[in-house]
């Protein structure tokens, strides 16, 4: 989740106690050399008024920093909904209830558990997963990735590209019937033990979809195999809490990868900024110039946006992505057309933002850069073979091997 990401996470303690059960640092500890995400928001919102929001050009670190939208801010993650019907009772039964999972349940493995518990599977499946998990990350000696949200890679130059506002899986609803058994009905296998009840069975999914609008679509009943043959039935899709989705995005994912993961990538562009404003060090630090101000963290990002189908950068962040003209191939044909007009075509030219910043380590003396390019409308496989996108981000690499090495 990305409150992980803060220091004023509430769930400091148990940070503290999986540090030491792990035998590793706690995000505190890791971060010692880097100020907190949450000590940036003060300085940036002193600098707003009237007619100035300097938010404006940055709404993924706005969402991030100030509105703190997680995972579990707009729909549940994952959500089991149970019925507890008696022996004649129709579904939906009078006696429901539901359970929500967040995205830390999934990372200590505690959706597993109570999955296990819920559906009672021959052979325990998911509870011989979770030991699986618990002896390849937990108890081994390979730190666990999922315990801590990712900071900016420790190289040179990172450039990272990444398509928005295709439809992409962002939720699960499960659903669980319990009837109450029939006492003249045998419930226990001969051994004593309960009887196995089926396995997990996905009800709604929960979709993200241009400009952030959340979507739920229901699957089908199951049916026999007849039925499923001669007769199929449509999921039914309609807006996710009557519509109101106001605490969410401005974007959807990619289609694989939902949007709040991706814009984590965000607060890369903060690094320098945090390495500054931190006093906490161990090491002797060298003179030089500051190339961010460490004081207003959004001054040392540049952003520029490249318009769909244009060819030259423009300074700033450029039309709201909401605007229908930034978005427009849903209403063209699938069939036919895949080059300059489609956005699965390699020579399609969506519209493009990019963030830059620029840092200097303190330490070694090292320049680094990092760029986040977001482009609008591109599906997660083909931002790797869009020659658009591919041009953007050889362009960050050749200028910097030609700084760095003379070598272009």
């Amino acid at each position: 989740p990305t409150k992980m990401g803060f220091c004023d996470d509430p769930d400091d303690r148990e940070d503290s106690r999986r540090a030491k059960r792990n035998k590793s640092k706690s995000r505190k500890e890791q971060n010692r050399n880097l100020a907190c995400l949450d000590e940036l928001v003060s300085d940036i919102e002193a600098r707003a008024n009237e007619t100035y929001n300097p938010w404006q050009d940055y709404p993924a670190l706005r969402l991030l920093l100030k509105d703190r939208v997680d995972y579990d801010s707009a729909f549940p993650m994952i959500r089991v909904e149970r019925e507890f019907c008696d022996e004649s009772e129709k579904s939906p039964c009078a006696n429901q209830t539901a359970i929500d999972f967040s995205a830390q349940d999934v990372m200590n493995g505690n959706i597993f558990d109570q999955f296990s518990n819920i559906w009672k599977e021959e052979k325990d499946p998911l509870g011989v997963k979770l030991e699986q998990l618990q002896d390849s990350w937990w108890k081994g000696n390979v730190p666990n990735m999922l315990e801590s949200t990712p900071e900016r890679p420790h190289i040179k130059h990172v450039v990272m590209a990444y398509g928005t506002d295709v439809p992409t899986e962002a939720g699960y609803i499960y659903k669980k019937i319990d009837r109450k058994p029939n006492p003249s009905n045998n419930t226990t296998s001969a051994e004593g033990k309960e009887a196995f009840d089926g396995v997990p069975e996905m009800h709604k999914v929960i979709w993200e979809e241009k400009h952030g609008r959340i979507i739920e679509e229901s699957m089908p009943e199951p049916s026999t195999f007849t039925e499923s043959i001669l007769f199929k039935k449509k999921q039914t899709r309609r807006p996710f809490n009557s519509g109101d989705s106001s605490l969410w995005l401005h974007h959807s994912g990619d289609g694989t990868i939902p949007y709040l993961s991706l814009m984590w990538a965000h607060t890369w562009l903060l690094h320098a900024t945090r390495a500054m404003r931190s006093t906490n060090h161990t090491m002797p630090m060298l003179e030089g110039e500051r190339i961010s101000n460490p004081h207003n963290a959004l001054d040392s990002i540049k952003v520029s946006h490249r318009p769909k189908g244009g060819n030259d950068w423009i300074q700033g962040y450029g039309a709201d992505p909401r605007v229908d003209e930034n978005y427009d191939y849903s209403s063209r044909s699938n069939i036919g057309d895949t080059g300059t007009s489609h956005p699965h075509g390699t020579k399609y030219k969506p519209k493009m933002v990019r963030f830059q910043s620029e840092g200097k380590s303190r330490s070694t003396g090292m320049e680094y850069t990092t760029t986040v390019i977001e482009a609008i409308g591109v599906e997660h496989k083909e931002t790797t073979r869009n020659y658009d996108i591919l041009a953007a981000a050889f362009t960050d690499v050749l200028k910097n091997l030609n700084e760095d090495y003379g070598l272009v």
